[in-house]
């Protein structure tokens, strides 16, 4: 079929077929030739086949949604060329999830669409752009009061018990645990396992830590550790999210991430920056080879200290001992002429009252010998008695009829009382 544009008997409008259209849109292209020149935009999505390099280039608006998509290739003459040339400017090959500037040239095809044919990349860009997220990420970490949130908890002199968060099958977090496992410390770790590395390793990252923030009593110390990369791979560690998830660790955290060289937000941010993973198990196998070698100190310290008090204590001892012997003697001999006068008062005091209760007795005797009944009979007296035996002592117990009996020394008489009289008591 011709491309022709033609008259429709039924609304009298032009139509071109599509594929007269787009021969004109290829036409308008290559009239520019290509409209050549440098784009920014994210590498969503990187493969390779054959040789060639086949991409999506989108750019996101500020709430991430999508403002423009469209596929780039790198033709295999120039593929290698220019992944080389990103890989010495940024440490990476090209892959998904970074920011690039490109210099493109349309191509169009009326059957294939159009795509951007890559002619030439700048890595300085990538890095430059990464440097910027870093900057605005760490102005508004500052601007937040977050820099130095957890540079303020303490780690505990012996931190046994250990949250991680690494990825289960990351050489780093490997080393980290054979590291543990070589210094004979009963160590308690526990993952809680993110990505750490790619576009998701952000908001992987930072959920892990709100794990552990949900079970900080369960831990002394949070670790984040990553193996060395390039700076692509490291970037999650200079992201907003992942520097604020440490910053807001209820746990003093040790950064252990990448080489010796790198330096990333959340170490900047974290309680404790060591170099590696290694260098973390080192830092914590470190508190208790300090704390055992300070027992060790502080024990022959005790000794040495308790050895010369002892050798003073000896030196005293003898002189107090010395010195409570001749105390001891003098008090002795005081105390005994002491009691040997004690013993002669004594014995005078006992003699004396020996003496005067014996003569009270000699009284009493006499007393009782003079109130014997029998020493009253003899001298004429008698004792009168009821019938029922009482002694009679007042004239009014008798009455008049009573039988009365009367005991004498020798004998007793019983009669019956005819009459009595009582004398009247004169005023004295």
């Amino acid at each position: 079929m011709q491309n022709v544009i033609f008259d429709t008997d039924a609304s009298r409008e032009k139509y071109l077929t599509l594929s007269a259209y787009l021969a004109k849109v290829q036409g308008l292209i290559e009239e520019e030739e290509g409209l050549p020149g440098w784009i920014v935009c994210e590498l969503a999505k990187v493969s390779w086949s054959r040789g060639h390099c086949y991409l999506e280039l989108v750019e996101s608006g500020q709430g991430g949604n999508t403002l423009a998509k469209a596929r780039g290739t790198i033709w295999s003459y120039k593929a290698s060329v220019l992944n080389n040339m990103f890989r010495l400017g940024t440490g990476d090959d090209l892959r998904e999830g970074i920011k690039v500037m490109l210099y493109v040239q349309v191509q169009f095809s009326p059957v294939y669409g159009l795509s951007l044919n890559v002619l030439d990349l700048n890595p300085s860009y990538t890095l430059g752009d990464m440097e910027a997220q870093r900057r605005a990420a760490w102005q508004r970490l500052q601007k937040e009061g977050l820099t130095e949130r957890n540079k303020e908890l303490e780690v505990p002199a012996l931190p046994y018990r250990i949250a991680v968060v690494s990825a289960s099958g990351a050489a780093g977090y490997g080393d980290f645990m054979k590291h543990l496992s070589d210094s004979g410390v009963k160590f308690e770790v526990e993952l809680f396992e993110a990505a750490v590395q790619g576009a998701g390793a952000p908001s992987s990252i930072e959920a892990a830590f709100e794990r552990i923030n949900e079970r900080s009593f369960d831990f002394d110390v949070a670790v984040l550790i990553r193996g060395g990369g390039s700076n692509l791979d490291l970037a999650c560690f200079d992201d907003y999210l992942v520097a604020r998830a440490v910053a807001l660790c209820d746990l003093p955290v040790i950064s252990g991430v990448g080489h010796e060289r790198d330096n990333h937000l959340c170490d900047d941010v974290a309680s404790v920056r060591v170099k590696t993973p290694t260098g973390a198990a080192d830092y914590l196998i470190g508190r208790f080879a300090d704390a055992y070698e300070q027992t060790i100190s502080l024990r022959q310290r005790i000794v040495e200290a308790f050895s010369e008090i002892l050798e003073d204590s000896s030196v005293v001892l003898d002189r107090f001992s010395m010195r409570i012997s001749n105390a001891l003697g003098r008090f002795v001999e005081y105390r005994a002429e002491a009691l040997k006068d004690l013993a002669h008062r004594l014995d005078s005091a006992v003699t004396a009252r020996v003496m005067a209760e014996s003569h009270r007795l000699d009284m009493l005797q006499t007393r009782f010998e003079g109130a014997d009944p029998t020493k009253i009979l003899d001298k004429g007296y008698g004792i009168i008695l009821k019938a029922d035996g009482s002694k009679v002592t007042d004239i009014m117990q008798i009455e008049e009829g009573a039988r009365i009996t009367i005991m004498m020394r020798d004998g007793k008489v019983t009669f019956t009382a005819k009459e009595t009289e009582q004398y009247k008591k004169e005023n004295s």
